[in-house]
Formats: structure tokens, C-alpha cells, sequence
């Protein structure tokens, strides 16, 4: 998922070129989504024109309000971006899954139609009247938006147990709390952190790690979510890797908050902690907007030793050919499972994972690599999920 662009390098033609395709078919995506919309009302109850030019003029307003909270400083207008965000991104969602239900309504009445062709069964007249049709997907759009707001702060959490022999004498048990996609900004800050974080401090974990995305706004003055962070006193601390929100942010001021609130960065490098090798590699985002760090992921899991269990963190869940059997278990995240079905599909033709756990290729001098690609913890853009619940995911490693 693209972002809003603040502290991009004003300097950097390439980043200016890549937001500026991506904003161009979204406004086109997103313009056509509110002209089929109204298409499918007008046919419905017949507006005149005096309807269109409101609705026009509510679809321009959302339009540039969206882009605008990716493109204008508001300095200290806190509480205007906050509703201004609110506003539009609601209306984002709910215009996405409305559209959905459209379509899915304009396949059943296909559907029906051939089944009255075949069968005789007059089905189709279930489904005759364009007026109901609309107040259907209208009224279904609002309840599943309001679900979808419930859903997104619906976190669970997720167990995943694994036994190896490449844990050393005297340690029996790790546990690892992996957080991914919590996109602090300026609809998810200090409430919905102290809940993501309860999951965490419940569970007694001896690490927590962040698999990127952590950051999306301005961090400077955020000493509340800092001071979370600082509170949570794990035996082994806290880890993280960078996302490409980090980058699209601002990787400066990201680092400095991850400094400031007691994270360490692992940017394609490794360590040895609680039994275990950590490693952690930089998004691949890296390179498109500079500042990325020496080195590279085949490099640096060519380097781990065989006789540790290794855990790879890496932002996006893209598994290298050449880094197969090179590490035990790779934790990811990125895709939010869609965050909004039927969007998960999409996800899935650009990304080549199932969520949750699996194991990928066939196993490498006896190490088998497995990856698990998190749902996410927060959201991005529209404050909902639907069928993409958010998760805390806990990872058991016992020594067999």
C-alpha cells in the first residue's frame, strides 16, 4: 500500500515520478468509483440535475481532501487534520465496499437471470427492482462500515509454536510478540497503541519485534507513544525493521523515534539474543528513495550460523530463492491482508503468500525455512477492517 509523502526529498525526481503515477490512478480509480455510484442512484430514483451538481460537488470535497492530507503541512491544526482525516477516509471505505456490493448485486442478478433461462424458476424477480437493489447495498455499506471500524480495534491474538534443536544448553523456551503495519500518524497514536501493547504485556513475551510500518506521520512530538515503548521492560528488549512507511515518512525522523523509544533498528544485520540469531533487513524501499544500509539480505544470511535458529524480519513477504534454508523462520507483514475484503485478492496477485504460517521450498542441509506474514496491527488510510482482523502474533520456540 502507497502513502502520503511527507519528508520525501524534494531533490528526488524518481520518488516525485512514483507518487506521482500512483496519485494519478487513484484519482482516476477513485473518481470512477463515485461516478458509478451515482449512475446506479440515478438509475434508481431518478435524480435530476440539481443532484448531480451536489453530488459532484461532495465527491470533488472528498477527492481533494484525501489528497490533500497527503500532500499540506498543517503545522499545528491537529485537530482539523484529525477530522478532516476521519471524514474522508470513512468515506473512502465506505464508497469501497459499497461499490463492492454493487458489483456483487449486478452478479447475482446475472446469475438469477441464467438460472430463470435454464431452470425456469423465476429467481431473477427476487431482485427486479433497481430502487431496492440500491437501498440494499446502501444501508448493507453503513453496517459493514460500522463493523469494520469496530473490527479494525478487534485485535487477536495468534499462537504459532515451533520445536527445533538449534536452540543452546539452558535455554528451553523463547517467546517473540511480532507487531507489523501499526502506522502510527494521525489517526492511530496513543489509545490504540496502549491496546495493541496490552496484548503484548499479557502474553509475557522475552522480545518483542516490529516487522515495519510502524511509523506513518510526524513523530517528533510524541513522547506518549515513546514512553510506552520505554514502559514495556521485555528481558531481551525490543526489535524492529524499517517499512516503506518509515521511508515515505521521513527515515530520518523515524530512526530518531525508534531511537527514542528504545527500539533497536536492525538494518541488514544481525545478532545474537535469547538463544537465538536475530536478523532484520531494510525495505525494499530503500532503495528507491537512498539511505539504505550496506549490505544486502543474501549477504547477510550467508554470514548466520547453521547450528542457530535464525529469524529473519523483513517488512514485505517476499521470499529470495537463494535465501531458502538459509534462515528457520521469516516474520512479515505489509499486505494487511487486504485490510478491506475483497481486497485481500489483490494482495494476493502482487504478493505471493498466505497468511498466517508456511513452509517455503524444500528443506536446505536439514533447515527448513517457514514464513509467517502477519494481518497487521493497525490500519492505513480508512480507520477499518473487514474480514482482515488485526493480530498480535506469538511465537513460541521450544528446544526439542
Amino acid at each position: 500500500m502507497e502513502p502520503r509523502v511527507g519528508g520525501l526529498c524534494k531533490g528526488n525526481h524518481m520518488i516525485s515520478r512514483i507518487f506521482l503515477l500512483f496519485s494519478s490512478v487513484f484519482a482516476l480509480a477513485y473518481m470512477g468509483m463515485h461516478l458509478y455510484v451515482y449512475l446506479k442512484v440515478r438509475r434508481a430514483f431518478g435524480l435530476r440535475w440539481p443532484w448531480a451538481v451536489l453530488f459532484a460537488l461532495f465527491s470533488a470535497a472528498m477527492m481533494a481532501g484525501a489528497r490533500m492530507l497527503w500532500l499540506v503541512d498543517f503545522g499545528d491544526a491537529v485537530v482539523l487534520r484529525k477530522v478532516l482525516s476521519y471524514i474522508c477516509y470513512l468515506w473512502m471505505a465506505y464508497l469501497l465496499i459499497l461499490c463492492t456490493l454493487f458489483l456483487a448485486l449486478d452478479i447475482l442478478r446475472l446469475v438469477l437471470a441464467i438460472a430463470d433461462r435454464l431452470f425456469s424458476v423465476r429467481a431473477a424477480r427476487l431482485l427486479a427492482s433497481s430502487r431496492l437493489r440500491v437501498l440494499v447495498a446502501l444501508s448493507g455499506a453503513f453496517a459493514l462500515c460500522l463493523y469494520g471500524a469496530f473490527e479494525a480495534q478487534w485485535y487477536r491474538t495468534s499462537r504459532v509454536e515451533l520445536r527445533t534443536a538449534l536452540l543452546p544448553a539452558g535455554v528451553e523456551h523463547l517467546r517473540i510478540a511480532h507487531l507489523s503495519d501499526v502506522h502510527l500518524g494521525w489517526l492511530i497514536q496513543e489509545r490504540q497503541l496502549d491496546a495493541m501493547l496490552d496484548a503484548v504485556r499479557a502474553a509475557e513475551p522475552h522480545m518483542l519485534v516490529i516487522t515495519g510500518d510502524l511509523v506513518d506521520g510526524e513523530m517528533e512530538a510524541r513522547e506518549a507513544e515513546v514512553e510506552l515503548f520505554r514502559s514495556l521492560n521485555l528481558p531481551y528488549g525490543v526489535y524492529a525493521v524499517t517499512g516503506n512507511h518509515e521511508y515515505h515518512a521521513g527515515i530520518g525522523q523515524a530512526l530518531a523515534f525508534f531511537e527514542r523509544s528504545g527500539i533497536r533498528v536492525l538494518r541488514n544485520e544481525a545478532l545474537e539474543v535469547g538463544g537465538i540469531t536475530l536478523a532484520g533487513v531494510d525495505d525494499r524501499s530503500a532503495r528507491r528513495y537512498g539511505g539504505a544500509a550496506a549490505g544486502g539480505e543474501e549477504q547477510l544470511l550467508a554470514s548466520l550460523s547453521p547450528h542457530r535458529f535464525a529469524v529473519l524480519l523483513k517488512h514485505q513477504p517476499t521470499v529470495e530463492p537463494s535465501s531458502v534454508g538459509q534462515f528457520d523462520l521469516q516474520l512479515s507483514g505489509h499486505t494487511h491482508r487486504g485490510q478491506i475484503w475483497p481486497f485481500y485478492w489483490a494482495t494476493r496477485l502482487v504478493y505471493d503468500y498466505r497468511p498466517g504460517l508456511r513452509t517455503v521450498g524444500a528443506p536446505n542441509q536439514g533447515r527448513t525455512s517457514r514464513v509467517y506474514v502477519s494481518n497487521g496491527t493497525g490500519t492505513w488510510g480508512p480507520p477499518v477492517r473487514f474480514l482482515a482482523r488485526p493480530e498480535v502474533v506469538l511465537v513460541d520456540i521450544v528446544r526439542e
